[in-house]
């Protein structure tokens, strides 16, 4: 017990810090080799790739709108982010008329090889891949999840229709699609699309959001994480 309180202690302090993003960063994702990650900050419209052995910054894209999310795909050549404005209503009301796209870009060069890739018309925050890499599903404030081809970047079919706003998107190690919305946690055969499961999740408690999902490595269970009640999204 002595030596696991001396470990835990030691760890207290950032191993390492990655410094450049000039205002609150949104996003991070792992390249698959595990030696770099890829981080977006919103405000300051970049996007920052940083080699994990000494922190330091590899890449840097600098885009023309806010980045909402980022995802990298599994054979580590693309990295896609969902990228638009958010727009006040004249009332001091965000997240009104808001109109983003999902952009595909080479991980190397930071060449854009596909986009904008349209249909949604509110703020993306969601983005997963599914484990063999062939589609991407990308969750939005529009209250849909649109499933995208990776290989050509068409969209599959029609959006599923999830009735809230989402906050996060999640396939699990058999092929199904966990859906965190602001009422709900909705569970999708993303190819027949077709809703497996609905539950009430955190909006039970005090109204809140269910923000977060991460399924276990079997596929068995949903593990969910809650909050955000203050917020009045649409």
């Amino acid at each position: 017990m002595k030596d696991a309180w001396q470990l835990a202690e030691t760890h207290q302090n950032p191993v390492k810090t990655f410094q450049g993003h000039k205002d609150a960063i949104n996003s991070i994702a792992m390249f698959p080799d595990g030696k770099a990650i890829a981080t977006s900050g919103s405000v300051d419209k970049t996007i920052r790739i940083w080699r994990l052995a000494d922190g330091g910054e590899m890449k840097k894209w600098v885009v023309r709108k806010k980045v909402g999310t980022l995802v990298i795909l599994r054979d580590r050549k693309q990295v896609v982010s969902a990228e638009g404005d958010v727009i006040d209503d004249g009332d001091g009301n965000l997240y009104k008329a808001v109109y983003w796209q999902l952009w595909v870009r080479d991980a190397e060069t930071g060449m854009v090889v596909a986009g904008p890739l349209d249909g949604h018309t509110n703020m993306v925050f969601a983005l997963d891949i599914s484990l063999d890499g062939g589609i991407l599903a990308s969750g939005s404030i529009d209250r849909t999840v649109i499933l995208w081809d990776t290989k050509t970047w068409q969209r599959k079919g029609y959006p599923l229709q999830c009735g809230a706003p989402i906050a996060c998107v999640q396939f699990s190690p058999t092929g199904q699609l966990g859906v965190a919305t602001k009422d709900d946690i909705q569970i999708w055969d993303s190819d027949r699309r077709e809703l497996l499961a609905q539950f009430n999740g955190h909006a039970e408690f005090d109204n809140a959001w269910n923000i977060s999902l991460t399924w276990t490595l079997d596929g068995a269970h949903l593990l969910s994480a809650g909050g955000w009640q203050s917020l009045d999204w649409p």
